[in-house]
């Protein structure tokens, strides 16, 4: 969505639904491999956003009722800055993240999010699509704050917290 104006309340929550979908794939995925790499804690932050990602992919679908909402091809997505998973050092999620770099990805997706959709409803000449962006805007401001509240029950990690004497092997 990045860079590219919307200006129908069809292709804004055909695309949301898209971005909230991957999200949750992401998360659900990420939860798997915490879980294989026994770092339970964050598989089980991991599971929480998920859930939380299906509320509002639900939301929106509500929102959706009775509308056709064009397809959005996965080449057209352009929204890898608004849900950007990476740890802080890493290129993506670590297997020995705590839950603070957990909940620092999460709070940076939903970062991104806000701004993306702050960038559509100023970008946008239909009231319609500004009133929903703004509000999805919102939406993801507060969760982002709710993170950092959550995250401020965690431990700042020590540097070093992913140095292994034994890394998993990974097969290719």
């Amino acid at each position: 969505m990045t860079g590219s104006q919307i200006d129908s309340k069809v292709e804004l929550l055909a695309r949301t639904l898209a971005m909230l979908s991957e999200m949750v794939e992401r998360y659900d995925l990420f939860a798997d491999q915490m879980e294989v790499m026994n770092n339970p804690e964050a598989a089980e932050l991991f599971r929480w956003l998920e859930k939380k990602q299906n509320s509002r992919t639900r939301v929106v679908q509500e929102l959706s009722e009775g509308l056709t909402l064009p397809h959005i091809p996965p080449w057209d997505y352009n929204w890898d800055d608004a849900i950007n998973t990476e740890v802080p050092g890493h290129s993506s999620a670590h297997y020995m993240m705590t839950p603070y770099h957990t909940l620092t990805l999460a709070m940076d997706v939903e970062q991104s999010a806000a701004d993306l959709f702050r960038q559509i409803e100023q970008g946008s000449t239909v009231a319609e699509v500004q009133k929903l962006a703004g509000s999805f805007a919102r939406e993801a401001s507060e969760f982002r704050d709710y993170l950092k509240q959550k995250r401020a029950a965690h431990p700042v990690p020590e540097a070093g917290w992913d140095e292994d004497e034994d890394p998993p092997l990974l097969l290719e």
